[in-house]
C-alpha cells in the first residue's frame, strides 16, 4: 500500500483545529425535544454541523492512503504521529482529526481527541476512534452519526458504537431518529441498535419510543427497514376508539422471500374479546394473489361465537392468451359487517363475490375474438331484519365476442349461454346471439354512426312450484344513428385565454314493441338517469328486458380547453330524448302507455370557475310531470394544498330513505346539504369537518370532526377524528380515529386519510402539504 505524507501550515491548522473543536462540544443531545419546532433553530443546528476538511490535491489511486497534517512524524513502514488538522484520505473515506497514530501495517487509526468521518454520504464524529481503514471497520466514543439513503435520513447519538464495515454500525446506549438536525420532537431510546444499510434492516433492542420528552410506548426488541423496503418484525400497534369501546392490534410482518409475506395480527376489542387475523400474499410471473382472514372465537357482545371473515383472490396468466382468476369471500354471520365496519363497506358487502373465470384472448378471421367462462355465487347478508334478496347463481356462463373492422364498418359479433340457479326462484337457462355492424362515418369536424343488429334471446326454463318448464324466446330488431358536429372558436373566460366547443349531438334509436312480462328477469334493472343514458340504446342493464324505442335525443355540450396546454376547464351539456310513440316496456316486461312525447331532460355542469374554485350541477327535470326528480350541485374552494371548503345540496324526489320491518325500503323525498372543510387554524395545526344534514327528518345523517397537527420541521404529524352517522332509523355508531405518523418510520392508530379524502372534498393528508 502507499501512504503520502504532508505538512500544512500551522496557522491554517490551529484555525481548522479550534472550530473542530468547538463544533464537536456536544453533549449527545439529538436536540429540543420541544414538539412545536421552530425551523430557524434547525437551520442553526444544521449551521453548526462539522464540516469535512479535505486536502484539496489530486484523487488517489484505489487502496491508497494520504495523511495531511502541520505535524508528521514516526518510522516509515511502521508508524506515524500526525498532529494538527489532520487529514487522512482514502478511497471514498475521509477522516478529521486533531491528532492521529497511524500503524502502517496493520492499516488502523487511532485518533481524537475528537474526529469527523466521512464515508459514503455518512459522518461520524465524536471524541476517540480507533478505525481501521482497509474494511471500514472499529469502535469510538461519544459518537453522533448522521446518514442519508435513498432520500431517508437517520440521527443517532450513542455513548459507545462499533463501525462495523461500509454503512453498518453497532451503537450502544442510544437515540436515534428520522429528523433533521437539531430535531428531536421524538426519537427512539435504547441500549442498542444495528444498523446496516446495505441489507436495509434496523434492529432495537429494549427501546422505547419518546415522544415530546415523554416515553410512550416500550418493546423488548423492534426491527425495521432502513430504506423504506420490507422488513420482517413488528408493526407499530393500531389503536382505535369507538362504539365497542377499545380497540388494539398488534401486527408481526413475515419477510419470507422477495415474492412472498405474511401479517399476523392477534388484536382485542374492549366490549367483545379478543381476535387474530392474518393475511399471506404472493407473487409469481405467471401469477398472484392474497389469502386472509379474522377469526374471534368469543363475542361478548353478540350472539354470535366463532365469527370469521376469509378472503382468497388470485389471478394467472396460463398462456399469453388464456388467464383467469379466483374471488372468493366469506363471513360467520349476517351481522359481521355491521359489527366490525364502518358504513361504506356495510353497504358495499351486501352480497359477497364467490367466482371462479377464465379468459381467452385471440384472433380469427382477421378479427379479434375473446371468450369468458365464469361459475359465480354470493353469500347474501340479511339486514337487520332478517331480510334478504340473493342474487340468481350463475352455474356456468359462456361468452364469446368477435369484432372485425371491414372498411368504414365495424361488425360485432356475441354470444352468452348462461345457467341461472335460484333455491326459491324459478332457475333456468338463457341463450344470448346479438349480431350487430356499425359503420364509422367521421371527419375533423363531425361524425355519423349509423348501427343496424338483431337481438335473439332464448330461455329454457325449469318447473318452478306448480308451473311446468317451458321455452321461450324474444327476437328484436335494433337499429339506430349516432351524429354530432364539434365547432370551435377563441375566448376569453375569467381572464384567460381559451378555445370553446359547441358540440351539438343527435341520437335517433328504433326497437319494436314487444310485451316482455312472460320472460324472466334473471340480471336486469334500470340504469340510472344520467346525460350518458340519452345516448344508450337500452335502458336496462342485462339482457332479460330490452325498452321499446322510436325516439330522437337532442344534446348540446360545451368545453373550454386552455388554449396553451389544452387542458379542459369546464364542461357543460343538456339534453332530452324526444318520442315518436308512447310505448315503454316496464322492468317486469310489461308495456306502459302513459302519454308522453318528450322525456326528462337533464343538464350537467362541471370544471374550474377559476384557479381555487370549482362547481358542478346536475339537474334532472320531469317535463311531463312538470316537477324536478333529482338535483346535485356542489361548489368547492380550493386555493391550495390544506384548505379546502365545500357545500353540496343534493335533492331527490322518490328516494330510498331506510328500510322497513318488511324488508323493503321506504321511498320519500331526499333533501341533504353536506358541508366540508379543511382548514388550518395556525401554521401547524388545521381544523376538518363534515356535517351531512337531512332537511326533511331535520336530523344530521353524519357528523365528522377532527384537528391534524404537523411539526414545524416536519418529522412529525398527528391527528384526531371522530365521526358519528346514522347506521339504522333510530341508531347511531361512534368512532374516533388517532393517528400519530413518524417521518420516514412508521404510522401509530388509525389512519383517517382515506375516510376524509371520501367524505371532504379537496382534502390533502397534513404530512403531505409543504407548508410556508
Amino acid at each position: 500500500m502507499a501512504r503520502l505524507f504532508r505538512l500544512k501550515p500551522v496557522v491554517w491548522g490551529l484555525g481548522i483545529a479550534f472550530g473542530a473543536q468547538a463544533a464537536y462540544a456536544d453533549d449527545l443531545s439529538l436536540g429540543s425535544t420541544c414538539l412545536n419546532c421552530n425551523p430557524a433553530e434547525l437551520s442553526a443546528a444544521a449551521a453548526s454541523a462539522p464540516t469535512v476538511e479535505t486536502s484539496g490535491e489530486a484523487a488517489l489511486p484505489t487502496d491508497y492512503t494520504r495523511i495531511t497534517a502541520d505535524e508528521v512524524g514516526g518510522q516509515s513502514k511502521v508508524s506515524v504521529r500526525a498532529e494538527g488538522n489532520v487529514i487522512i484520505e482514502r478511497n471514498s473515506q475521509v477522516l478529521n482529526a486533531q491528532w492521529v497514530d497511524y500503524n502502517q501495517q496493520t492499516e488502523t487509526v487511532t485518533a481524537g481527541d475528537s474526529f469527523v468521518l466521512y464515508d459514503n454520504g455518512s459522518v461520524v464524529t465524536g471524541g476517540k476512534l480507533e478505525y481501521k481503514l482497509s474494511d471500514s471497520t472499529g469502535s469510538g466514543e461519544n459518537l453522533r452519526l448522521e446518514t442519508e439513503h435513498e432520500g431517508r435520513r437517520l440521527q443517532a447519538v450513542s455513548a459507545q458504537g462499533q463501525l462495523q464495515g461500509k454503512n453498518r454500525y453497532h451503537l450502544q446506549d442510544t437515540k436515534f431518529n428520522t429528523c433533521q438536525r437539531g430535531d428531536a420532537s421524538w426519537y427512539i431510546q435504547a441500549d442498542s441498535i444495528e444498523a446496516d444499510y446495505e441489507q436495509g434492516v434496523g434492529v432495537a433492542k429494549n427501546a422505547k419510543l419518546v415522544f415530546g420528552g415523554v416515553p410512550v410506548l416500550y418493546t423488548p426488541w423492534a426491527d425495521f427497514p432502513l430504506n423504506g423496503n420490507r422488513k420482517s418484525g413488528l408493526l407499530v400497534p393500531t389503536v382505535g376508539l369507538g362504539s365497542d369501546g377499545l380497540e388494539l392490534d398488534l401486527p408481526y410482518y413475515l419477510n419470507l422471500a422477495p415474492n412472498y409475506d405474511a401479517t399476523i395480527t392477534p388484536g382485542v376489542i374492549g366490549s367483545r374479546g379478543a381476535r387474530i387475523g392474518g393475511q399471506f400474499r404472493y407473487l409469481q410471473p405467471k401469477y398472484a394473489g392474497q389469502v386472509e382472514g379474522t377469526w374471534m372465537p368469543d363475542d361478548r357482545k353478540s350472539e354470535h361465537n366463532n365469527r370469521y371473515q376469509f378472503k382468497l383472490n388470485h389471478n394467472q396468466q396460463f398462456t399469453s392468451k388464456l388467464s383467469g382468476g379466483i374471488d372468493y369471500n366469506r363471513v360467520s354471520d349476517n351481522d359481521y359487517y355491521r359489527d366490525f365496519y364502518g358504513q361504506d363497506d356495510i353497504a358495499a358487502n351486501v352480497n359477497l363475490n364467490r367466482q371462479v373465470w377464465l379468459n381467452y384472448n385471440d384472433t380469427l378471421w382477421g378479427g379479434a375474438l375473446n371468450g369468458h367462462f365464469t361459475v359465480q355465487k354470493y353469500q347474501t347478508l340479511a339486514n337487520i331484519y332478517g331480510y334478504k334478496d340473493e342474487p340468481y347463481a350463475i352455474l356456468p356462463r359462456l361468452q364469446g365476442t368477435w369484432n372485425k373492422n371491414i372498411g368504414n364498418a365495424q361488425v360485432d359479433l356475441f354470444g352468452q349461454f348462461t345457467r341461472f340457479d335460484h333455491d326459491s326462484k324459478q332457475s333456468g337457462n338463457r341463450a344470448v346471439f346479438y349480431p350487430s355492424v356499425r359503420w364509422n362515418l367521421h371527419n375533423e369536424w363531425g361524425f355519423i354512426s349509423p348501427k343496424l343488429g338483431v337481438h335473439y334471446t332464448f330461455y329454457d326454463l325449469d318447473d318452478f312450484e306448480n308451473n311446468p318448464g317451458r321455452s321461450v324466446s324474444r327476437t328484436l330488431p335494433i337499429f339506430n344513428i349516432d351524429a354530432g358536429m364539434t365547432f370551435e372558436r377563441q375566448t376569453r373566460l375569467f381572464g384567460h385565454d381559451f378555445v370553446q366547443t359547441l358540440e351539438p349531438r343527435l341520437f335517433y334509436n328504433y326497437i319494436p314493441t314487444k310485451s316482455q312480462n312472460d320472460l324472466p328477469n334473471f340480471d336486469s334493472s334500470e340504469n340510472s338517469f344520467s346525460y350518458e343514458q340519452l345516448f344508450r340504446e337500452n335502458l336496462y342493464s342485462g339482457n332479460d328486458r330490452i325498452n321499446s324505442a322510436n325516439s330522437l335525443t337532442a344534446a348540446l355540450q360545451t368545453r373550454y380547453l386552455d388554449d396553451k396546454t389544452g387542458a379542459e376547464r369546464l364542461r357543460a351539456g343538456i339534453g332530452q330524448k324526444y318520442y315518436f310513440t308512447t310505448d315503454n316496456v316496464l322492468l317486469d316486461g310489461s308495456v306502459s302507455r302513459y302519454q308522453r312525447n318528450r322525456s326528462d331532460w337533464i343538464a350537467f355542469g362541471q370544471g374550474q370557475i377559476s384557479e381555487s374554485v370549482s362547481a358542478h350541477a346536475i339537474v334532472h327535470y320531469n317535463q311531463n310531470l312538470r316537477r324536478w326528480e333529482n338535483l346535485d350541485t356542489g361548489l368547492l374552494y380550493n386555493p391550495e394544498p390544506g384548505k379546502a371548503l365545500s357545500v353540496r345540496y343534493k335533492y331527490g324526489r322518490n328516494e330510498p330513505i331506510y328500510l322497513q320491518d318488511d324488508g323493503n325500503y321506504y321511498y320519500d323525498k331526499l333533501k341533504q346539504i353536506d358541508i366540508g372543510a379543511q382548514w388550518p387554524i395556525t401554521r401547524q395545526l388545521s381544523a376538518v369537518a363534515r356535517f351531512n344534514y337531512d332537511l326533511d327528518v331535520k336530523k344530521p345523517l353524519e357528523q365528522l370532526v377532527g384537528l391534524e397537527y404537523r411539526s414545524g420541521c416536519g418529522c412529525w404529524s398527528a391527528s384526531v377524528v371522530g365521526q358519528r352517522y346514522v347506521n339504522s332509523l333510530n341508531s347511531y355508531k361512534n368512532g374516533v380515529f388517532f393517528n400519530l405518523q413518524l417521518k420516514d418510520l412508521s404510522n401509530i392508530g388509525n389512519n383517517p386519510s382515506e375516510k376524509l379524502r371520501l367524505v371532504v372534498p379537496g382534502y390533502s393528508p397534513t404530512h403531505e402539504v409543504m407548508k410556508k
